[in-house]
This record gives C-alpha cells, structure tokens and sequence, in this order.
C-alpha cells in the first residue's frame, strides 16, 4: 500500500476515538501494524499472540486482546513502516500503564511505568522520509488502555491546550485545540463557546528544546494552577485566589527537550493565566531565539546565549531538534554604546533585518539570497540602544555574520570604507563592546553625506521617589526620599536598608518642561516598569523581566508630571529613565499616544476660609485663620513660611469652600505639592498622599451638580513649600 495513501485511513479511526469517549481532532496512527503479545510485562520470551492491527487504539478495560494473553501483567509491541513529512510532529498517548514510542531510532516517548489513564504529549523533529515506528506497551493491572495519535504542529501552535467543563479533567475534553502561549485574560468569559464561564479546567503541553542550566518558571492566574517539567512540580499554587499574584519555581535541566505540562482550573469570577520562563544565568551576549519556522512564529524551538553572530551551519541545522531548512531566528541585546558613528553590516544566506531600538527597520532583505554582504551606512547613536537581528533559512546553506564598523567623527567616517569581511573575527563578547574593528577595502566609498540624529539629553530630575516593601503601592511608602535621576544598578542589593532585596517597588513622580514635539520615553529595568505622563500611560510592561522599553508622547509646551512605577522580583535590581524629543508633534501615527497638554497654571479660585497650624499634624487652635481668602490656591513659599507667626518647615493647613455653580458631571482634582496632601470633595477623601513627597495627584469625581464642598488638606515637612490644587472639567 502506499504509505501516503495509507494515513488517509483516519476517519473510521476518529469517530472510533470519539464513541470511547475522547474527542481526537487530527491524525491517528492508521495502518497495518504488526503486534506482537507476550504473557508477562517484560516482553521477554516468545509471544504468546500475533496479529495485525489497523490502528494502535485500544480500550481493553478488565479484559485483554486475545484469550491468549492474561487480563493482567501482559505485554505487547507493534511496529509498522510509516511516511512523515519533515517537520515538527506532537505525539499524544493515553496509557494505563506504560508506554516507549520510537520513530526510527529516536525514543519520542518513554513513559515506562505503571499510571492510570491519562492523555500526555511530547513534541519532537521528525525528517523527511520513511521511518520504522515503535511501539511498546505493558499492563500491571486493573483497566488496561492503549491510545496514540499524532499530528504535525508548527511553532504557532507551541502548546497542544485540553479544555474540560469539570473542575476534574475528567470525561474527556470538550475542547481540544492549539494555543500559541499561555497569556490569557478572559475577564468572567470563557475560552470558547464549548467551555463554560466557572467551573472548568484545563491542560497544556508541550516539547522546548533548552540549553544546560537552571530554569525559573513564572506564573500570574486566577484561580489555581500547576506547572511541571519532565513530570516533576515546579510550581504549585492549586487553590482559589485572584491577581495580582506571582508564584516562581526553579528547576535545574539537561541541554536537550523537556516536556512542560500546565494545569489549571477556574472556580468563579474573573479568569486568568499567564506562564512564562528564563534561564537564572545572565545572558552575556546576544539572546538568541530559533523557530522552527522562516516566520519567527509562536514560541521558540531553542532560546540560547549567543556570543557572536556569526554561524555557517552548512547543509545542518543549528540543533538536532530543529530542521535544516525553513526556520528562523531572532538575536537581541541592548548595548551601551560610545558615542559616534555607526556602520552596519551583514552577510546572510538567506534573508536578514536590522531593527535598532525596536523603532525603525534599518536593513531589510527578508528574501532568499546566497551569502550576500550587505551594509547600511552611518547612524550616530549614543548610549543605550537594543539592537535586534532577524534571520530565516529557507533551504541548502544556512550561513549569518552581523557587525559593525565605529567613526567617531563625520570626517573619520567619509573616509573609510566598507568593510565586506567580518569585523569580530578576534573579539571575545562583540556584544560588550562600544567599538569594532572594521577592515577597509577597496569597495564602493561611502556616501558624501552623514546625518547624524540628535544625541540622547541628560538624565532628567530630580524625583520625588517613594520605595515601598512589596509591591502593593496603595500602602504608605517604607521610604520617602528626593533622587537626583533615575539611573540605578543595585545589582542583588536593596535601595536602603530599610527595603528587603527582593519583592520591593519604587515610585517616581516630577513635574518638568517640555518644549512642544513628539518624544520618546526609554525605560531599562530588572523588572516591571510602568511610565506615565499627566496619569496617561506610555509604557506597559509590569511584569518579571529585563530589557528596554519604549512609548511615544506627543506633548505641548509646559510642565507635564511624569511618574514611573517599578518593581523588583528577585535577584538583580535596576532602573533607569530617560526621554529624547525627538521632533515635530505628530498626528496619525499608530504607535503616538494622543497629544497631551500641560494642566493650566492657574490653580482653583476662592473663595476660601484658611487655617494655619504651626504643626505638621492640624493639631490644636489655628495659629492663623483667613475668611474669604479670594485668591487662587496656588502658594510656592520656597524655604519661607507662610506667615512670621509660623515656623518654615513643619507646618500644616487647610482650605475649604463650597461652591454651588458646578453642574452635575465628572470633575478631575490635580495637586502639586511638596509636602503631603489630602483632598476631601463632599467630606469623601479622594486623595491620600499624606507623607513627605513632592509631585502631582489626580481624582476623577463624579459629582451631582449643586451644593459642592471642598477641603483640601496640606503639610510642610522641611525644604521648600508649595501647593496647587486645580479643577477640570
């Protein structure tokens, strides 16, 4: 029989499968296999049954396959030659009890131990070709079940994702399909129409090939959920609970493939889970990422440490578990680099991109071609930038080199030519260098233009920073202090020692003038970050990791208030902040936020009733009181009091009126101030702030219209004095 004829023989299989109770969507192992049945759970001896099966699908229960074999402590195997298409292929079983699998001579499944039915997965590369297929089988005792299936996935369905409308895993999967990643957010929906809002659970798998080393696996959920590898807990956190939660767990593991299975159930409310990993050990050159695909789709085959770029595999692929053709790869670092000019060169086979900075495509050749030099000419970059290399291999030689040549001046660049040979043939981590060597040659001279960009302007401050012992910023800070920059590298320290070293957050707030344009805001942090600017956020990224992030702004002319919000996880702590303008306002531009205008200046009018306390608490009589105190309030006393009568630092006081022209709607409330702040509107306190800090607050009111009653509340605690409070509408 034809072998490609023969796996269309799957339909008869299928609603077989389905009528046992499991829906299987794809490919069953069809065909005639040939079985051999052994008396003990050894496969030793001679066989005591042989047979020819049309598929490996067996529900036996109590009894057996023939009234030869015992019901208990038997042992089968069944081969068959079978054609595969080369790619990546997921093999799913169900055994009670345990099962080996082989595709030629590669041992796809070793699962040799006694179990009770279950349906695993593993994933693994199988060539081209004709391939002789394995199976073994034994039973111990009890229900005696045999069931293989297999299908070939791409990496855009990395994880093979088993949904049940039970809280049990248990009569079978309502639904079977492939999730590109565990990240889900479904709010009090559900995963699919065939899966109810409460009450279900569900099962991912896969295969990742990793390098040697020692693993941190990460998981946020609502509710309960475990994560295993290679069948061991990594992680448990199997009860009810709600965001925001981290659980982590680390496991030390060979170079090689690793089966990960995720479990998890939803009880009631909202529903969400998010998995993610790294390697604990500090990536020292380029992070590179291999898919198994020329896309650079879904989840990767392979994530590793890459000193150079700088490969010719020939006709093989970069690891055993990945094709030799028609994959792709994604290397990124972020470099601190020595301010000048920068050559950019590449020689692929096949197509190749240069990202700098995740903002501009500054080399495109995503098509095949046969080991071609390609450069592009001068940037001027300054300080921190991430560089990102993408590449795909489409078939025959796999080859990549990436480097750069340094001019530090225009006049050095002009004159030097471009350099077709790679440039880090000598250098230990290219990665770690500001500069590199660059070989001349007589190749077409370099343009008679250079332009470089605007070099990035000073860290901006100082800050109002606020540090807090975990990451709930809601509580009073641990620590108030003023920072000069946001420019740190605590490194596996605490920012004080009034802070623990891990699972702390921080707080940054200034008020700053910006010229009119577009910017952009850079953030480098070891881990979650958030920006904002004026209570809009520019920057998202409030999770465990490390890296750049950017955001765009539009702002006008004035002061605008910008706050950052960190956290730190474990191990090495580091943030640092900056912005560039980096030109003209811009409009219709899908990664620009819109264009934000500074609050007026102009702080709430009177009239107001005023009182002055020499406290820092509003304790006790009034040392001064004003009525009818018809004046914005908008008071910057900088290091003098507001009266003789009171002291310059450790001050309080209060303002209130009410005010019956405002119309039912919703009002925004913004302070600035330099000290604490509380804000009551109708006796309900909508702002707290009430510590030694400087900076603006916002509260969104909703108010009926009429009758309105206004009580701010303020406290100086040393250095300068000021506070604003200003309504919009």
């Amino acid at each position: 029989m034809n072998k490609r004829f023969s796996l269309t023989l799957i339909i008869g299989s299928i609603l077989l499968s389905l009528a046992a109770g499991y829906k299987l969507p794809l490919v069953v192992a069809a065909g005639d296999w040939y079985a051999e049945y052994y008396s003990n759970p050894d496969l030793a001896g001679g066989t005591v049954y042989t047979d020819y099966e049309s598929k490996v699908d067996f529900r036996w229960g109590s009894g057996s396959p023939d009234e030869a074999v015992p019901v208990d402590n038997f042992s089968a195997r069944y081969t068959r030659d079978l054609w595969f298409d080369g790619g990546n292929y997921r093999f799913a079983y169900n055994a009670d009890d345990g099962i080996r699998l082989w595709v030629g001579d590669q041992l796809v499944v070793d699962d040799w131990q006694d179990g009770q039915e279950e349906w695993k997965a593993v994933d693994r590369y199988i060539s081209q070709g004709t391939h002789k297929v394995r199976v073994e089988y034994y039973e111990r005792g009890g229900d005696a079940i045999l069931q293989i299936y297999w299908e070939r996935v791409s990496s855009t369905a990395s994880w093979r994702a088993d949904y049940y409308d039970n809280l049990h895993f248990s009569d079978g999967p309502t639904l079977t399909r492939n999730d590109s990643a565990i990240d889900f957010d479904w709010g009090y929906g559900s995963p699919d129409p065939a899966v109810p809002a409460d009450n279900f659970t569900v099962r991912w798998t896969r295969t990742l090939g990793l390098e040697a080393g020692t693993y941190r696996f990460y998981t946020s959920v609502d509710d309960g959920i475990v994560i295993s590898v290679d069948y061991q807990t990594v992680v448990d956190a199997w009860y009810k609970q709600k965001l925001p939660n981290t659980h982590s767990g680390d496991i030390t593991l060979s170079a090689g493939e690793h089966t990960i299975r995720v479990e998890y159930f939803e009880e009631g409310g909202e529903a969400s889970a998010h998995v993610w990993w790294n390697k604990l050990e500090t990536v020292s050159g380029w992070e590179g990422r291999y898919f198994d695909n020329r896309d650079l789709n879904g989840g990767p085959a392979l994530v590793r440490d890459d000193a150079h770029i700088n490969f010719d595999w020939g006709e093989g692929a970069p690891t055993e578990w990945m094709p030799a053709d028609n994959f792709s790869i994604s290397w990124t670092q972020n470099f601190n680099l020595k301010p000048g000019l920068y050559r950019f060169n590449a020689r692929a086979d096949d197509g190749v991109r240069l990202w700098i900075d995740d903002v501009t495509l500054h080399m495109n050749y995503w098509e095949p071609q046969d080991n071609v030099w390609r450069y592009q000419d001068w940037h001027y970059l300054e300080g921190s930038h991430t560089l990102r290399v993408e590449y795909f291999e489409k078939n025959g030689n796999a080859r990549i080199q990436f480097w750069w040549d340094y001019a530090a001046t225009v006049e050095a660049a002009r004159a030097m030519a471009p350099s077709p040979t790679y440039g880090f043939a000598t250098a230990t981590q290219p990665a770690t260098q500001s500069t590199s060597q660059s070989v001349s040659d007589s190749s077409p001279s370099v343009p008679t233009t250079v332009v470089p960009s605007q070099s990035s302007p000073s860290l901006p401050g100082p800050w109002q920073a606020e540090y807090f012992a975990g990451d709930d910023m809601s509580q009073s800070p641990t620590l108030a202090r003023t920072d000069a920059v946001i420019d740190f590298n605590w490194g596996w320290k605490s920012p004080s020692l009034e802070l623990p070293v891990d699972n702390f957050a921080a707080r940054w707030t200034g008020t700053f003038t910006f010229e009119d344009g577009r910017y952009r805001f850079t953030t480098f942090t070891d881990d979650g970050v958030r920006l904002y600017v004026d209570d809009q956020q520019i920057i998202d990224s409030w999770r465990t990791m490390r890296g750049t992030r950017y955001g765009y702004a539009n702002l006008t002319a004035g002061e605008h208030t910008v706050r950052v919000e960190y956290f730190e996880r474990s191990q090495a702590a580091q943030a640092r902040i900056n912005w560039q303008r980096i030109g003209a306002t811009q409009t219709g531009v899908p990664t620009a936020v819109a264009t934000i205008s500074p609050a007026s200046n102009q702080g709430m009018s009177g009239p107001w009733t005023v009182h002055y306390y020499d406290n820092a608490n509003l304790k006790g009589e009034p040392v001064l009181t004003l009525t009818n105190e018809d004046v914005p309030l908008d008071y910057n006393w900088g290091l003098n009091a507001p009266d003789p009568k009171l002291p310059r630092d450790n001050f309080s006081a209060s303002w209130q009126q009410t005010i019956s022209t405002l119309s039912a709607g919703r009002y925004t409330f913004t302070t600035t101030s330099d000290d604490g702040v509380r804000l009551y509107v109708n006796d309900k306190l909508v702002i707290d702030s009430w510590w030694p800090m400087r900076g603006t607050r916002r509260a969104t009111v909703e108010l009926p219209g009429g009758s309105t009653t206004v009580r701010l509340e303020y406290f100086e605690h040393s250095g300068a004095a000021n506070v604003r409070l200003m309504l919009s509408r």
